[in-house]
């Protein structure tokens, strides 16, 4: 249920409507439009933006029909991900160099609202909206973040959902494809006067690509049911207002594993799955309800207000290593050290019932997570003389939790696989709630003056978290507040040519089970560069560098020796790059049209201290060690070719050599992942202006390696795959 201090928000922002709300009025409605929902502006806006940003439209996420959101920011320069499934069911996202581990240190919005489960307690990502039914991603960095938070180190991106159309107009968008790939979607919206209604249905999954020793399904299937209400009110009225009510409910099921393989097993078959993990299995469940109300107050003043819940349970029974016995990250490091758990792993020799170091640690990560709050942003346009203002000043209230109840079975590995050794719940790994409670605001103001455009702002948040470790009865707490500022300046040079520069405050807080001596993950952010924009080429060239005063770790189910949400300090950090991005169209007499897009992004990283951490996934670090994950040199180039009814588009995908632990140096091929070039192909012809066919295949040449070590061994990429698709708009 949602929690009744959202309740009283909702209750409350009805109570100050106007009756006419409620009234059937056939007046036609007046076009308003939430400016806010896209916070870069759009396509268009970015090109005078004070700070970077990327803008991904629905043309771009239908190319290649996205349903993986890692492939889709291929095309962003300045973002890092760590691949894990083949996909993108979890993603590991990171921006500029700021950890990519379940894309826990960049703030992610739905339609510019909080969307992580527990962004303040618990931040990493184990839900995110699903790709193909948005109409635009945007993923913003640098000053131009600072309206967002409270993750503020690397950047924020936002998923943008489909608006009701102005008439009554459906779409219908099948596709099947190589393992088992099925997806159906079904949009249809209308108006009556003033009130409008959009129903989204999608269903997508695959009986997966990777082979069980024991035979079965290694694939997923996931639904996302999204119900939008809109009112507007009449056309001429005195105050402009729009509401939105959006009602979602999304669920997945699937048969997806932390355990991977040994290197040498991997190279024999990179998807094959060990027998022991037979039996993993995720399901989750997401709600949401989330309300948006704007009204213009005058001419160049106007105030817009969210108020949101989101509810997200999972359950993920799996593998985690032996009832006694070495974690198994270090059993899959070392299978020549390790030999008799390797052979049970792999189902090779049976389990011991009289010995708990060969029974079979099948833990179930159940969690629920909750998120609510309500938010409201006042926006105010003024002029004097030859200078405008564009202020905004906004006002959050947030609250989220998470409750985790890890439960331990044992198993005993049989001829005939895993059985259960009937000693029902052998102990709990975690029992605790952890819940934030945040008060956050922002004032910003871009200055307009000929030929320069000038944002200045600070956001401030002041956070009170706390856990309550039911297994110790212990509880602890953290008490943050900071201001974080920030400045960006744009200058128009000529027509075609702008210069861009800005510093701001980054931050990422430290969660309720930080210890004492954990801080926040703190830094100076840096970026300038310049922008092209001409009739048939835009090109941008942008240099960053992040000056970490703290980086954070923070202790995950996958990481030996720290407890779930634990956090570690990784002292003083330097990352520095440059992102290249250029988009040309080539239009021809004869009516074929060549568009070209490329992002390209070089990176250098290095610890500044020299320490020894308890976090797993730093160990011994040395100063001028590089951090993992995050490749010196990676881009994408897209060219296709458009006549008539015909599109072919083709994209080419480049990801360096990076290390999965930090060091420097020669690369060690047992802790270093190589570099990875993939290509995939779009082809789609519109048979009428209402159906077209799609034919898509990713990873043409079927490139196979490991593409990450975690959580448990060796992980490949999705091989190539097919799918054909159709599309019919009613």
């Amino acid at each position: 249920m949602i929690d009744s201090r959202f309740s009283h928000c909702v209750v409350g922002l009805a109570a100050a409507l106007p009756l006419s709300l409620f009234a059937q009025d056939p007046t036609p409605p007046a076009p308003v439009i939430y400016e806010e929902v896209l916070v870069t502006g759009g396509k268009v806006a970015i090109r005078s933006l004070s700070g970077s940003a990327s803008f991904i439209d629905e043309e771009a996420i239908r190319k290649f029909d996205a349903t993986d959101i890692n492939e889709l920011l291929g095309q962003v320069p300045g973002v890092y991900i760590r691949f894990e499934d083949g996909y993108g069911l979890r993603p590991n996202i990171g921006v500029r160099g700021a950890t990519s581990e379940r894309s826990q240190k960049i703030t992610l919005m739905e339609d510019g609202i909080l969307i992580a489960p527990a962004p303040y307690s618990a931040p990493a990502a184990y839900y995110i909206p699903n790709v193909n039914r948005m109409t635009a991603v945007e993923v913003f960095k640098g000053a131009s973040a600072i309206e967002y938070g409270p993750h503020t180190v690397g950047g924020a991106l936002n998923m943008v959902t489909p608006r009701v159309p102005e008439y009554g107009s459906g779409e219908l968008d099948l596709a099947l494809g190589s393992e088992d790939f099925r997806k159906a979607r079904v949009v249809y919206g209308d108006r009556i006067g003033q009130f409008g209604i959009n129903v989204d249905l999608l269903h997508y999954g695959a009986s997966g690509f990777k082979q069980l020793d024991s035979g079965g399904d290694t694939g997923f299937d996931r639904n996302d049911a999204n119900l939008r209400l809109e009112w507007r009110s009449a056309e001429g009225a005195a105050l402009p207002q729009q509401m939105d009510l959006k009602i979602g409910y999304a669920d997945e099921d699937s048969d997806e594993t932390y355990l991977g393989l040994t290197d040498d097993d991997f190279a024999l078959n990179p998807d094959r799955r060990y027998i022991a993990s037979e039996l993993d299995h995720f399901t989750s469940e997401h709600r949401q309800i989330h309300l948006l109300h704007n009204i213009e107050l005058s001419d160049n003043l106007s105030l817009f207000t969210t108020v949101y819940g989101n509810r997200f349970d999972r359950s993920w029974k799996k593998y985690d290593g032996f009832l006694d016995g070495q974690p198994p990250s270090r059993v899959l490091a070392f299978p020549n050290i390790f030999v008799n758990e390797m052979a049970l792993i792999r189902g090779e020799a049976w389990s011991d019932p009289d010995d708990p170091a060969t029974i079979i640690d099948i833990t179930n990560n159940a969690r629920e997570y909750g998120s609510q709050g309500a938010e409201t942003r006042l926006s105010l346009s003024l002029t004097q003389g030859s200078l405008s203002h564009n202020l905004g000043l906004g006002l959050r209230y947030h609250h989220d939790y998470v409750e985790r109840d890890h439960q331990v079975y044992g198993y005993w590995m049989t001829e005939s696989g895993l059985v259960s050794d009937g000693a029902g719940e052998h102990y709990k790994k975690a029992l605790n709630k952890a819940q934030s409670d945040a008060w956050s605001a922002f004032l910003i103001d871009e200055i307009d003056y000929g030929n320069w455009k000038i944002n200045l702002g600070v956001r401030y948040e002041s956070i009170a978290g706390q856990l309550d470790d039911h297994l110790s009865g212990e509880r602890t707490g953290t008490d943050t507040s900071v201001a974080l500022p920030g400045v960006g300046v744009f200058y128009q040079v000529s027509e075609s040519v702008g210069l861009l520069a800005g510093v701001n405050k980054g931050f990422s807080p430290a969660g309720p089970a930080a210890g004492p001596g954990v801080d926040p993950e703190e830094s100076v952010n840096y970026e300038y560069g310049l922008r092209y924009t001409g009739e048939a080429l835009q090109a941008d060239l942008i240099g960053f560098f992040s000056d970490y005063s703290n980086l954070l770790g923070r202790c995950r189910a996958s990481d030996s020796g720290c407890a779930v949400g634990d956090e570690f300090n990784g002292g003083e950090v330097e990352i520095a790059g440059a992102e290249f991005t250029l988009a040309w169209v080539g239009a021809f007499d004869n009516g074929l049209s060549v568009p070209v897009n490329l992002a390209y992004t070089f990176t250098e990283t290095a610890f500044q201290n020299s320490f020894q951490s308890n976090f797993s996934q730093w160990g011994l670090v040395r100063a001028g060690d590089e951090l993992p994950y995050t490749p010196e040199h990676q881009g994408r180039i897209e060219a296709g070719l458009e006549y008539g009814a015909w599109a072919l588009d083709l994209a080419l995908k480049y990801i360096g050599r990076m290390r999965e632990v930090p060091g420097q140096g020669e690369y060690e091929p047992r802790t270093s992942i190589d570099a990875l070039t993939t290509l995939g192909i779009s082809a789609r012809y519109e048979m009428t202006p209402r159906l077209a066919l799609r034919l898509v295949a990713d990873n043409v040449t079927d490139e196979r390696q490991i593409v990450s070590r975690r959580p448990f061994g060796a992980r490949p990429n999705l091989p190539r795959t097919v799918r054909v698709g159709l599309n019919y708009l009613f």
